[in-house]
């Protein structure tokens, strides 16, 4: 039963879906729509994989599906995040750059009233003490109180050194891509030495983020030969598949970024000729960091107070939906957070606003510049 719901999943996601036929491109596969689209399939990969670790599920279909995923369901967001920061610098220059310590603030502080939201259940729900310490490490990132703090650490940390690689360059952006690189590599080193230690899944998906800053700045280049006939199309794909299995059982660090960077450009290369495009899908993704730093928490309380745990089914299902409105009331009723920071959404000449997290502070504008979520 728990397959059938899977099942669902894949039957929305395919909602509305266009496929080109022989030397036909969707040329527009970068565009939002169809990248949120993109985004809201793998936020549910998400919930699957992560609901893996939450039960014995071997003899399910999802399972064996989402087993192989890894951090491969997290390299889009990684990869679209790099794309859309350089697409927005490309189109908004210097008054995108400055707004990026105010995304990140803002993500800082709704990453910590989820981090309260934990403390509280360990306290009330599962009558467990805490100590400050535990909770001041939670506070930077370093250690968790059952939530997943290293994703929040590396996005937030991401838009900060895009703000620095970008702040003094004015018009020369390649070059802060390259100090953005180098800001990149030390982050992973200081992450394995000194912050989750080893954990080789706390940094392998920020190669995904490079290359997206890559595929943005040369993605015209791309797109004359991707986009020429399917001989060079399928060449591409071809060459993109032997490189992934080439590296797949290589489990160095250089290697499983390598294959999560591949998997991403195997996703846009697909793009191309499929169109994903719905509301559902853009829906979720509208909610994805929310989606992401709750999901342990309802599944959390569910395995640990036993709701439901003989019926798979209707616990999954159960599962699902809470965590889809739990986070959809969080980024509802955290607004505020959105709205104390306006001073910072800067209005750039052509009247068009920069907006984060999907929210639209002036709704009468319908120009709005988003490529990044």
């Amino acid at each position: 039963m728990v397959d059938y719901f899977f099942v669902i999943f894949v039957m929305l996601s395919i909602y509305n879906i266009k496929i080109n036929g022989p030397n036909n491109f969707f040329s527009d596969y970068m565009d939002i729509d169809n990248t949120n689209s993109i985004k809201g399939i793998f936020v549910w990969l998400i919930i699957f994989c992560h609901k893996t670790g939450y039960g014995n599920f071997k003899n399910y279909l999802f399972f064996g599906i989402t087993q192989n995923f890894g951090q491969k369901v997290v390299s889009m967001f990684l990869f679209y995040s790099g794309f859309g920061i350089y697409e927005s610098i490309k189109k908004s220059g210097y008054n995108y750059v400055k707004t990026l310590p105010i995304k990140g603030i803002i993500l800082f502080i709704k990453s910590q009233l989820i981090i309260l939201m934990f403390l509280a259940t360990n306290i009330f729900i599962f009558k467990r003490k805490v100590s400050f310490r535990q909770y001041a490490l939670s506070v930077i990132f370093k250690s968790g109180l059952g939530n997943s703090n290293w994703f929040a650490f590396t996005i937030i940390a991401l838009y900060l050194y895009s703000y620095v690689s970008f702040r003094f360059l004015k018009h020369k952006f390649f070059f802060g891509i390259i100090i953005l690189s180098f800001l990149s590599f030390f982050h992973v080193k200081f992450v394995l030495n000194y912050y989750y230690q080893k954990q080789f899944y706390t940094v392998d998906t920020i190669l995904c983020f490079l290359v997206g800053l890559f595929y943005s700045l040369c993605q015209k280049y791309f797109d004359k030969f991707l986009l020429k006939n399917d001989i060079c199309y399928y060449g591409i794909i071809s060459i993109i598949i032997f490189l992934f299995y080439k590296t797949y059982n290589n489990y160095t660090l250089i290697k499983i970024s390598m294959k999560n960077a591949l998997f991403a450009l195997l996703i846009i290369s697909i793009t191309i000729k499929v169109k994903f495009n719905n509301e559902f899908l853009k829906f979720l993704n509208s909610h994805s960091y929310s989606i992401y730093l709750l999901q342990r928490l309802v599944m959390w309380i569910v395995i640990k107070k036993r709701i439901l745990q003989n019926h798979n089914f209707i616990q999954i299902s159960f599962e699902f939906t809470s965590i889809i409105f739990i986070s959809t009331l969080f980024d509802k009723y955290t607004f505020f957070v959105d709205k104390l920071l306006k001073k910072s959404y800067k209005k750039i000449p052509n009247r068009k606003y920069i907006i984060f997290n999907n929210i639209n502070i002036n709704n009468q504008e319908k120009n709005i510049i988003n490529f990044e979520n």
